[in-house]
This record gives structure tokens, C-alpha cells and sequence, in this order.
């Protein structure tokens, strides 16, 4: 929560609304009451904030607010009426963290999704190949031991 709101101490000025995606949808002819699936896409894209949100969350409810806007057609005496979606219209929604986590694990079982520069990338990857580490994460790990390492030497120099 750092990433998206700062330090605690900061949260009751830095705490936002997140937009989490738009989403359009057609709904076909209706009248009284209508159901319509509306199909919300989840990411684990960490460039994202939602999904930094999500992820930062262990457990509870996510309160979602679900905004409608739009223009409805409808058959009218003399060709179509046009009538606008008031803005105030919205549902309201708490979503369980463990239905966004077993989401998340039943695509990404185990794993994350991170974006990297092109020259980063390839950077790690002939650092991958050179030390013959057969995954990506065997790279991290290694880059991260050796980072461990230096911290470790820095520290007993500084002493």
C-alpha cells in the first residue's frame, strides 16, 4: 500500500477512490427488469494500481462501486426516444479478497506479472544465459543472493 498511498501515518490525506477498468456493454432490448452479464476484466499487471491494491489486501472485502452511464434507445410512436442514463445511477458491491486471490491462482498460479524495460530484459536475460540458470526466477534469485552479499560486505566495511 506504500506504492499506491504512502507511509500509514499519511493515509487519511493520500487514501483515493482507485478506478479499477471501464467497461462497455450493449444491452439488448429490455422492459421492467433486465439481467445482463457485465464482464469485469481482472489483471495482475503490477503496473496497474488495482491489482497492486488487490494484491496488498490479505484479507476482508473490497468495497466496489459499480458507476452507469450510457444512452438507452427505445422504440418510441414516431422512431426511437433517447434518453440519457442518469449519472447518479450505481451499485455497490463487496467483493471477498478470496474470490480476486483464487482468481489470480487459478490463471497465475504462483506467480506474478511484472513489466521490465526492453534493455533490462535483455540484460537479464544474458545474465540468465550466461550462468546457465534454466528460469526466470533462478535469475532473480541469483541477482538477489549476490545483492544480499554486497549488502552484507558494505555492512561489515562500514563497521
Amino acid at each position: 500500500m506504500l506504492e499506491l498511498f504512502g507511509e500509514p501515518a499519511r493515509w487519511g490525506d493520500t487514501l483515493r477512490t482507485i478506478v479499477w477498468t471501464h467497461v462497455s456493454v450493449l444491452v439488448p432490448g429490455f422492459s421492467g427488469r433486465t439481467e445482463v452479464d457485465l464482464p469485469v476484466p481482472c489483471t495482475y499487471d503490477f503496473e496497474v494500481a488495482a491489482a497492486k491494491y488487490f494484491h496488498a489486501l490479505e484479507d476482508g472485502e473490497v468495497p466496489l462501486r459499480f458507476l452507469f452511464s450510457g444512452t438507452v434507445f427505445a422504440k418510441g410512436e414516431n422512431g426511437f426516444n433517447v434518453h440519457q442514463v442518469p449519472w447518479e445511477k450505481e451499485a455497490a458491491y463487496r467483493l471477498p479478497v478470496r474470490v480476486w486471490r483464487d482468481l489470480m491462482d487459478m490463471y497465475f498460479p504462483g506467480s506474478a506479472w511484472i513489466r521490465l524495460r526492453r534493455d533490462s530484459f535483455d540484460a537479464l536475460h544474458q545474465f540468465k544465459g550466461q550462468h546457465a540458470l534454466p528460469t526466470w526466477d533462478d535469475a532473480i534469485d541469483a541477482l538477489l543472493e549476490r545483492a544480499a552479499e554486497k549488502a552484507e560486505v558494505s555492512e561489515r566495511e562500514g563497521m
